[in-house]
């Protein structure tokens, strides 16, 4: 068989496609013969059949490993395995090739080893750890690296803390490698930090589980790696042939990044000798790097370029963005870090402001270096404009140095944004300076100084804007008339740097609010002829269409409207000239234009409709595009002057959709635009909606099983109720059914026990908006089988998505109707339980699971209703309480076989207790939300100080107690001080903890509903009170004994009552 196999290898390697494909054909045949894996091992190892087909049979190999190794690999595929005799002979065979002298066959095993560990390591090679561990230990250079080209495999996808043992063995062998530069090449010690890497993610996995251990074991192990570690950030980036050390720096700042993520307190100790090693890094690579990857033309390109540009042992070339990711990330945690904050930012004598350090401001100034738009990007975008696009977007695909340093200036924005913006200022003035002097020398580079300068204070433009509107009446936060004049003005005047002129636009539309009158009308009358001048550079005509969304969302209408139309014409004759990836940006401008004269924008329906419709019709399935075609269609159907016309546009288009594609996402995403259209439109539908298309549409839905059509029919029927639930319930069909009866017939299907949970996701918000609208047109009998069917569903739901989808139904009826439903409820049964046990269990269990904040409050509000009916029935049902701590597992890595084994356990309390308890925590969830929201230091800040819940000295962050905040005055910026020094302040009204955003903030039901403008943190601290205060006997003996020592606490916070 050696023979077959080696033809079939050799033909494999001809440049004669014909011969190439056969003799791929006979490998996969031979593959299903048990001595297959034993004839490529014995061809691998004959020297004399050459090194290409040699090389061949272990790649060959390593996918028979996958296929045909082992039923429990993922890419299994049918056929015989071999036996554990075989086995054993080839994992004898290619154990040997770890030590050929061929670099690529030596790699090439080792993947294979490594494979072949995945499944047979322990129980049927349980000596191929030690032997790899003495490879490293005695071995040869190369043996060394083949071993540790196992380990960075095997680790990484294999081991984990079950694995320990093998782990603390590993370790020191990986150290006395790293550690031994004049002993091993540059890329066996960068192996070894990679494998440490993964060692350190797996020892952070059980860091909260086995405290002890961790506390015992990561400090010796971090003090030993982090030292040498530094000592290698230390030295200078070198290149010199084969030996260059980007990538062993490379993998030490992903080494670090992993321990700060994974076990930040003991790395904490370390901070400040790593930012001063990074920091003179960033300072010593950025000119180079400017001059190899910047400035093309520079004299010094070849040299810059030859420093920080190395090839590896794979002929890889391996370039320093890898590492400057890597310190960018690490510069992200240290400025989310407690004890670092004093590197950043400072307390300014005179003022008692914060200002930003010297540091800060020179890191500013550096990234704004690494920031410049490298020539490659130029290239790329000269290539393929939407590449330009996709760079731009927030959320572009392409990592490089410029998005890290945009993900650093965020994060450094959060934490710090008042200093940001000053050293953003600072850093502004020298940079443009700079761009100033070679513009007038006549460097051409300048622009690239420029655009650097107003993309990453434009990164940050939100943040500021918001500072500036904070800050009414004082100066600017940042002088923008100066950055015009420097940087904005000279770029936007540049049409030879055709991405500085569209930076110019982008930087001014980002500040449209802060904006003079002037310059705004300037640039907007500007970006109306951009977008009209199908003469000038894509770059600028697509920047032009950004400053056109901002400037339309931003500006005062009057001063966009006499552009208006200029900007809806020109957009609409770049559109279809845009390709799927990048029609996006225009579609959203255009979108953005439609508000700001509403008389305009009915003048160009024609013109809107026809772009929006074509744009879905030609991509239906892109979910992107489509849902800004449904933002516009919504929004012109919501415009008095164009609903009609649109609807004659669009619903003989969508009827056509749902009627004749045999798609499904083209029947769905028809479906959602219809939803758009009907969402949009006024109450109750024009004519010709419900006759024109809920026939079909009904149609479509009653003989689907897809599951994406059924969830966008559930979303448009939905809207339909909401819309015309009158005319909806008076229409029939020709059988006699009315509207109304075959939307009930259609969620009656949905509910069935055995349907699909996927595809009847959004069936509980269209029977609550059944009940809420279609209750004076239904029966009792037929409300009361909607929540039998319902009730039904529910007792069989197995995932929480779903259970908690469905509880906003009872939520609405039982707001309402309380003791009517509980009687409805409990006269029902479902498998043996009563149908208001199976409602109340699901709910409790799910509670704090229930999306929208409006769906919440009325939860909530449900809750309190039922808990005041004081309904013996209620308080009768017992329900899952708190976790029981489990004895024997605690201070273990609970296993899936040891959960099963001695299961979680619960205390058992009655509904009653249970509704007080869910209340509490809906408060407390609140209360966290609003402290984070202002940066504080959370709810149990507040408990903590009765005693409660004291550290224990396990703490997992870095080690700092805050004891900077009074220095740099943290609690006054935030705006709190001591005025809530109770949580009941919190509660009766000092803070609004609803004003968040809802999905239902545009439905007009939600709007019209009372629950929806109630206060419901006042309204659950007035019910905690009266529960407590009605009854204090009853609440005492009932209630009491079921809440926590911390809910307790709690709940006299909320009450004013001293007795916790």
């Amino acid at each position: 068989m050696e023979n077959q196999v080696f033809e079939a290898l050799q033909g494999s390697l001809s440049p004669e496609s014909s011969i190439r494909m056969c003799s791929e054909i006979n490998l996969k045949q031979l593959e299903l013969d048990t001595m297959y894996s034993l004839a490529v091992s014995n061809v691998a190892l004959a020297e004399e059949v050459g090194l290409p087909v040699r090389q061949a049979a272990v790649v060959q190999l390593r996918g028979y490993i996958s296929r045909h190794w082992s039923i429990a690999s993922t890419k299994y595929e049918p056929g015989p395995i071999p036996s554990q005799e075989i086995k054993s002979q080839v994992r004898e065979k290619i154990f040997a090739l770890l030590s050929s002298s061929d670099g690529k066959l030596r790699a090439a095993a080792a993947a294979v080893v490594a494979g072949m560990a995945r499944y047979d390591w322990p129980d049927e090679w349980p000596q191929l750890f030690l032997q790899l561990v003495e490879l490293l230990r005695t071995g040869t250079r190369d043996q060394t690296h083949s071993a540790m080209y196992v380990f960075s495999e095997w680790v990484n996808s294999d081991m984990s803390d079950q694995h320990m043992e093998q782990i603390g063995t590993l370790l020191p062998e990986l150290r006395r490698i790293f550690i031994s530069s004049d002993s091993y090449a540059v890329s066996t010690r960068a192996m070894a930090v990679r494998v440490f890497s993964d060692c350190i993610e797996i020892i952070s996995t059980i860091a909260a589980a086995e405290n002890d251990f961790v506390n015992t074991h990561a400090p010796p192990i971090l003090k030993e790696w982090i030292e040498p570690i530094i000592g290698v950030f230390q030295q200078p980036v070198s290149n010199q042939g084969t030996s260059s050390n980007i990538s062993l720096k490379t993998e030490c700042i992903k080494a670090i990044v992993k321990a700060v993520q994974g076990i930040p307190k003991y790395v904490a100790p370390y901070y400040a000798t790593i930012l001063e090693a990074l920091w003179m890094q960033l300072r010593d690579i950025q000119e180079p790097f400017q001059h190899a990857f910047v400035y093309e033309d520079s004299t010094h390109n070849e040299s810059a370029t030859g420093l920080l540009v190395s090839c590896e042992d794979d002929g890889e070339a391996c370039s320093i963005d890898g590492y400057l990711l890597g310190i960018f990330e690490w510069l992200s945690k240290a400025a989310e870090t407690r004890s670092m904050r004093k590197f950043f930012v400072a307390k300014a004598a005179d003022t008692s402001k914060i200002v930003p350090t010297p540091f800060f401001n020179q890191l500013i100034g550096s990234l704004m270096c690494y920031a410049q738009i490298t020539t490659e990007m130029l290239e790329d975008w000269a290539d393929d404009m939407d590449m330009f696009v996709a760079d731009e977007d927030e959320e572009g695909y392409r990592f490089n140095v410029r998005v890290s340093v945009q993900e650093l200036l965020q994060t450094l924005d959060m934490a710090f944004p008042a200093a940001l913006v000053s050293a953003l200022a600072s850093a502004a003035q020298e940079r443009t300076a700079l761009a100033k002097q070679w513009r007038l020398e006549g460097n051409n580079h300048w622009w690239l100084v420029s655009e650097a300068v107003l993309w990453a204070i434009g990164t940050n433009s939100e943040s500021i804007v918001q500072q500036q509107e904070t800050n009414k009446g004082d100066a600017p936060v940042i002088e923008l008339g100066a950055l015009f004049d420097s940087d904005v003005w000279p770029l936007a005047q540049s049409a030879q740097f055709p991405f500085g002129q569209g930076r110019a636009f982008i930087f001014a539309s980002g500040f449209a609010k802060m904006l003079p009158p002037g310059i705004a009308t300037a640039f907007v009358d500007a970006c109306a002829t951009a977008v009209a001048d199908v003469h000038l550079h894509p770059a600028v005509r697509l920047s032009a269409v950004r400053a056109i969304g901002n400037f339309s969302r931003h500006l005062p209408a009057e001063t966009v409207k006499p552009q208006q139309g200029t900007f809806i014409t020109g957009l609409a004759s770049i559109i279809p000239h845009l390709t799927e990836d990048s029609a996006h940006i225009a579609l959203d401008a255009l979108h953005s234009t439609l508000r700001v004269d509403q008389n305009i924008t009915a003048s160009l329906e024609p013109v809107i409709s026809e772009i929006a419709i074509g744009v879905w019709h030609k991509y239906p399935g892109d979910v992107i595009l489509t849902s800004i075609v449904i933002d516009i269609v919504e929004d012109m159907a919501g415009n008095p002057q164009a609903c009609e016309a649109l609807a004659q546009r669009a619903l003989p288009v969508i009827g056509s959709a749902m009627t004749q594609s045999t798609d499904g996402s083209v029947i769905a995403s028809g479906i959602d635009l219809l939803s758009g259209l009907i969402k949009g439109s006024p109450s109750p539908l024009p004519q010709g909606y419900t006759e024109s298309v809920f026939p079909a549409l009904m149609q479509v839905l009653s003989s689907t099983t897809d599951s994406e059509v059924l969830q966008s029919g559930q979303t448009c029927l939905k809207y339909f109720i909401q819309k015309d639930a009158q005319h909806i319930a008076q229409w029939h069909d020709p059988a006699g059914a009315s509207g109304l009866e075959l939307v009930i017939r259609f969620i009656a299907v949905l509910m069935n026990p055995e349907g699909s949970e996927s595809a009847a996701l959004f069936v509980g918000d269209l029977a609550t908006k059944v009940v809420m609208k279609c209750s004076s047109f239904l029966s009792g009998d037929v409300l009361a089988e909607l929540v039998r069917v319902v009730t039904g569903r529910l007792a069989t739901a197995r995932t929480s998505s779903f259970t908690s989808s469905l509880l906003p139904f009872y939520a609405h009826l039982i707001a309402r109707h309380p003791a009517e439903v509980v009687d409805l409820l409990d006269g029902m049964r479902f498998e043996g339980r009563p149908g208001l046990q199976v409602v109340l269990d699901a709910w409790f269990r799910n509670f704090l699971d229930i999306q929208g904040y409006y769906s919440r409050k009325v939860s909530a509000v449900a809750l309190t209703r039922l808990y005041a009916l004081g309904d013996p029935r209620i308080s009768n049902i017992s329900v899952q309480g708190d976790l029981i701590p489990n004895a024997a597992n605690k201070g273990k890595i609970v296993t899936r076989s040891m959960s099963r084994t001695t299961p979680d356990q619960y205390t058992q309390v009655s509904a009653a207790a249970k509704i007080i308890k869910l209340l509490l925590a809906e408060v407390e969830m609140d209360i966290e939300s609003m402290f984070a929201r202002q940066d504080g230091a959370g709810l149990s800040s507040v408990i903590d100080q009765d005693g409660l819940d004291q550290d224990d000295g396990n703490d997992d962050g870095d080690g700092d107690d805050w004891e900077d905040d009074a220095e740099y005055g943290l609690q006054d910026e935030m705006g709190f001080g001591g005025k809530y020094d109770f949580l009941s302040d919190l509660i009766d009204g000092g803070v609004d903890l609803d004003a968040e955003n809802d999905d239902d903030d545009d439905d007009d039901d939600v709007l019209a509903d009372p629950i929806y403008s109630q206060d419901l943190n006042e309204m659950l601290g007035t019910f905690l009170r009266q529960a407590v205060h009605s009854s204090e006997a009853g609440f005492s003996a009932n209630i009491e004994p079921a809440l926590t020592a911390k809910e307790t606490m709690l709940l006299g916070k909320l009450t004013n009552n001293s007795r916790a």
